[in-house]
């Protein structure tokens, strides 16, 4: 031990006759002075396959050892070293370099609470029984690249330092349990597998977390973990459940190409920036109440039910071909930035109510298979040009500044609500889009039409509903003030009737002409066409001075007339409207 210790003073030498005499070698609370280095013992050797030395022979050492509470002041060497019996160093402290490369620990190791001052290496060591780390102290780096733990391994509370924790390609075939663990430098985990569950419960991280291609076979918790570097779970798959509740990623989150084939719960987590480009989530996806800096979710597969109700994205977010195989759902999320959904395909509901979107939102080319709602939304500005509606689209109390949507895309979609179809209108026009907005006005009218009954009830009795029946004449006559064609059609149609029924009854005589001396007063010599002449011309108060209508008929004229006049009118208006903007 340092200088002032009160421990007794152990020699190493001792030490290691009495392992290689097979004698239990138990110590507590001593200072352990000189190397112990195995390599200079009589041991039995045998082939060791994990081992990476060119010869594969490891030592076997059938004793037991039990050294706790003690100092290590030189260094230790167990390398290629088979533990027959539990090895158990807990609460010791290693001052030197200690090495447990390719050790195999066929009955537990015990380093709970154990210090390691200088660079610990358990390379390719194979833990057969449980592996107890909890609370153990790395000062230096900890190398378990390649290591294999066959039983659960705890490093509950652990330490490591700034300088590096590796587990590369590490193993984990049961339980792994790193809650409340510490990292203050790179955590390396690429390329390891978890086949039990693995917890990173409350784990702190204090620079790059990485997980690039890792494996996790079982349930894995990172819940309430913080992250303040970069986290890279790029290509890892989660075979089972994901839950990243209250976790908060201080720096970049990257999960591009990652799986996660159960459910992933990211509830109230915090991201500064995050990428899940191409990732695929098959399960059930909760994002309720998370917030985004800068979000990626471009080319992702939601396979199940996703929520992000109450989320916040700081940042731009990008949806750009993801799909979303099940619902999904945005009630009351809001996106302070640009948010993009182009060439995304929503084969189930996509629920956006309530949702804000305080600057653009692109969905220009997506696919809604089913309805989608926007009721209550608080809409800058939306692009929904190319977008293809399957289902019906409802806008209901929802607040827009300018919406890009033609209307051939709303048009049979549109769940009817009249504050909408007016809001709608008025954004047609500001965008200068005249057409779309008098199809809009058109479809509204007729919506409400249809929506009113012949009838309507007064006290006792049923009276008719005179406001349907002005509807009615209002569609007819010039398709609410944007369909002056309708006025053209209805007054040839007049002109046409009134011809005929001119014709049928004679009712049209036309006097002599001064001079002449072929008498045209019988009118069975007007033909139709004589007729039809006669009517355009009352319609249009341009009857010729010798032609006269008889008996009934110059009541019948007299109709026309003012029917022309007032369609004539009506035509203006509705031209006007239309075509002087």
């Amino acid at each position: 031990m340092t200088e002032g210790s009160n421990l007794p003073v152990i020699e190493a030498r001792e030490i290691l006759e009495r392992i290689e005499r097979g004698e239990p070698v138990i110590y507590e609370h001593v200072a352990i002075s000189g190397d112990i280095d195995l390599s200079r013992l009589d041991l039995p050797f045998i082939h060791n396959e994990r081992s990476r030395d060119i010869s594969g022979l490891a030592h076997v050492l059938a004793t037991r050892i039990e050294i706790t509470n003690s100092d290590f002041l030189g260094r230790v060497n167990f390398i290629n070293s088979i533990f027959r019996e539990p090895l158990d160093l807990s609460g010791s402290t290693f001052r030197q370099e200690a090495s447990f490369k390719g050790a195999t620990f066929e009955r537990g190791a015990g380093f709970e609470g154990t210090s390691f001052l200088r660079y610990a290496s358990f390379r390719d060591a194979a833990f057969i029984k449980e592996a107890k780390f909890q609370e153990a102290s790395f000062f230096a780096i900890a190398n378990f690249g390649g290591a294999l733990f066959c039983c659960s391994a705890s490093f509950v509370s652990a330490s490591f330092s700034e300088l590096c924790a590796n587990f590369l390609e590490a193993s984990f075939r049961n339980d792994a349990d790193w809650t409340g663990a510490r990292f203050s430098g790179t955590a390396n985990f690429n390329s390891a597998s978890f086949d039990g569950s693995a917890s990173f419960w409350n784990s702190y991280f204090n620079a790059e977390a990485s997980f690039q291609g890792a494996k996790f076979t079982g349930y894995a918790s990172f819940q309430g973990a913080l992250l303040l570097g970069t986290a890279d779970l790029r290509a890892t798959s989660f075979q089972e459940d994901l839950n990243m509740e209250f976790a908060q990623f201080q720096g970049n989150a990257i999960f591009i190409g990652t799986c996660i084939s159960g459910d992933a719960t990211f509830f109230r987590t915090r991201f500064a920036d995050v990428c899940f480009k191409d990732a695929t989530l098959n399960g059930m996806v909760q994002f309720s109440e998370a917030i985004f800096g800068q979000a990626d979710f471009q080319g992702a597969q939601f396979g199940g039910k996703s929520s992000w109700q109450g989320s916040l994205f700081q940042g731009d977010a990008g949806f750009d071909g993801a799909q979303f195989l099940a619902r999904a759902s945005f009630p009351t999320a809001t996106f302070l930035a640009m948010v993009s959904f182009a060439s995304a395909r929503f084969q189930e509901e996509a629920l956006f109510e309530g949702t804000v979107f305080a600057k653009t939102a692109d969905y220009s080319a997506a696919i809604f298979q089913k309805d989608i709602s926007f009721a209550g939304a608080i809409i800058d500005k939306m692009r929904l040009l190319k977008a293809q509606i399957g289902g019906q689209i409802s806008l209901q109390n929802a607040e827009f500044n300018r919406l890009e949507a033609r209307w051939p895309v709303l048009y049979n979609h549109l769940r009817y609500d009249g504050e909408t179809y007016l809001s709608l209108a008025r954004n047609y026009r500001n965008l200068e889009w005249f057409e779309d907005a008098d199809d809009c006005y058109y479809h509204y009218r007729r919506a409400s039409q249809a929506a009113k009954s012949f009838t309507i009830q007064e006290e006792q009795a049923r009276k008719i509903n005179w406001s349907k029946l002005l509807d009615g004449l209002a569609w007819i006559s010039c398709g609410y003030g944007v369909r002056p064609r309708y006025t053209v059609f209805l007054s040839g149609f007049f002109i046409l009737l009134f011809a005929f029924l001119y014709w049928q009854g004679m009712g049209i005589v036309v006097e002599p002409l001064n001079g002449s001396e072929y008498l045209q007063g019988q009118n069975e010599e007007l033909t139709f066409l004589d007729n039809l002449y006669f009517s355009a011309m009352v319609f249009t108060a341009k009857t010729q001075v010798k032609w006269y209508p008889v008996g009934v008929y110059r009541y019948l004229a007299t109709l026309e007339s003012i029917l022309g006049w007032l369609l004539l009118a009506l035509f203006l208006v509705s031209l006007g409207r239309t075509m002087i903007r």
